[in-house]
């Protein structure tokens, strides 16, 4: 018995906050995720459905973090922050 593989991404979005005042206004590092951006998405189950009536079966999944710095005066502040998910998938190869 044979297989392929595949891996799709699913990007995580995160709700943009700002600080300061009317002309002061900064973007601030984002860090509160947007849940519904994958639980309430159709696009993301159309692909779940799709993957799975061609056959696939979700193997795996891993998160992708990327790294978050901001800069103040005198300091600085980072953190992890997932940016996405990776899911990576295989069906059997019908010879």
């Amino acid at each position: 018995m044979r297989f392929e593989y595949q891996t799709t991404f699913v990007p995580v979005a995160y709700e943009k906050q700002e600080a300061g005042g009317w002309l002061f206004k900064e973007e601030q590092p984002p860090h509160k995720p947007i849940v519904e951006s994958l639980t309430s998405n159709p696009a993301y189950e159309q692909h779940l459905k799709r993957m799975g009536n061609e056959g696939w079966e979700l193997v795996s999944v891993q998160t992708l973090l990327k790294g978050v710095y901001k800069t103040y005066s005198t300091t600085g502040m980072g953190y992890p922050l997932t940016a996405g998910y990776y899911f990576f998938w295989k069906r059997v190869i019908v010879e």
